[in-house]
C-alpha cells in the first residue's frame, strides 16, 4: 500500500484533504499528518512515503525550505506543494528547487487527483502555464518576462518581508543575518527589479501579490 504524508499547519485541511483523496484515488493509500516543517523531516526520516503533500505556508519555516531538507536527505521522494498562492508566485521556485508538482488549494479535486496519480507513477505534474513560466525563467541571457522571477528564494523573501513593514535590522535579526548581508541582498533586489528605493520594493511587491 502507498504512503502519503499531508503536510499542512490547519488539522481541518489535513483531514479534508484525506476524506476527498480517500473518495477520488483508484488505488488504496495509507495517509499520514504533519503540522511543521520540523514534524515532515522527522516523520521522513521514521518512515518510507511514496509521495509528500507539501503547504508552503508553515508556521516554523517557510514550505521551499522545507523541500529543499527533504530533496537532500531524501532526494528519491517526490514532493507536491500545495499553496494558496498563484502559480506564478511560487511555482516556478518549486519546481526549480525539486518539486515534482505544484497545486493550487483553489483548484479542483481532480487537479489533485491527477497530479497524484501522475507522480506516484513516476513522473512529474507541470501544467502548460507551469511549463511556460519554468521555461521563461530558464532562459539564459534574457531577462524573464515577470521579473521576480529572476530573484533567489532568499532575495524574494526579503523583498516580501520587507513589503510587511519589516525594516532590515529586523530582517537580519529573524533569518539570522548581519545587516549588511541583507543590504547586499536589497541591492541585488533593486537592481534585478530595475527599482531604485525600498518604497519601489513594497509598491512591487503589493502590485505583483507577493507575500512569503
Amino acid at each position: 500500500m502507498k504512503r502519503i504524508l499531508i503536510v499542512d499547519d490547519h488539522t481541518i485541511v489535513r483531514q479534508g484533504v484525506i476524506r476527498v483523496l480517500q473518495d477520488i484515488l483508484e488505488q488504496p493509500v495509507e495517509f499520514h499528518e504533519a503540522c511543521t516543517g520540523r514534524q515532515t523531516l522527522d516523520m521522513a526520516c521514521s518512515c518510507e512515503y511514496n509521495l509528500v503533500l507539501l503547504d508552503i505556508s508553515l508556521p516554523d519555516q517557510n514550505g521551499l525550505n522545507v523541500l529543499k531538507a527533504l530533496q537532500q536527505k531524501h532526494p528519491r521522494l517526490p514532493v507536491i506543494m500545495v499553496s494558496t498562492h498563484p502559480e506564478e508566485h511560487y511555482a516556478v521556485r518549486a519546481l526549480r528547487a525539486g518539486a515534482s508538482g505544484y497545486v493550487n488549494k483553489g483548484d479542483a479535486a481532480v487537479v489533485l487527483k491527477e497530479a497524484i496519480e501522475k507522480v506516484l507513477a513516476g513522473r512529474r505534474y507541470v501544467t502548460p502555464s507551469q511549463a511556460e513560466l519554468l521555461a521563461d525563467a530558464l532562459c539564459d541571457g534574457a531577462e524573464p518576462a515577470v521579473l521576480h522571477h529572476a530573484l533567489s528564494d532568499r532575495e524574494y523573501q526579503l523583498a516580501c518581508m520587507m513589503a510587511a513593514g519589516k525594516t532590515l535590522t529586523e530582517i537580519a535579526r529573524e533569518l539570522s543575518l548581519s545587516v549588511k548581508t541583507v543590504s547586499t541582498y536589497r541591492t541585488r533586489v533593486l537592481e534585478k527589479l530595475h527599482l531604485r528605493s525600498t518604497a519601489d520594493i513594497i509598491n512591487y511587491c503589493i502590485q505583483n501579490g507577493l507575500t512569503l
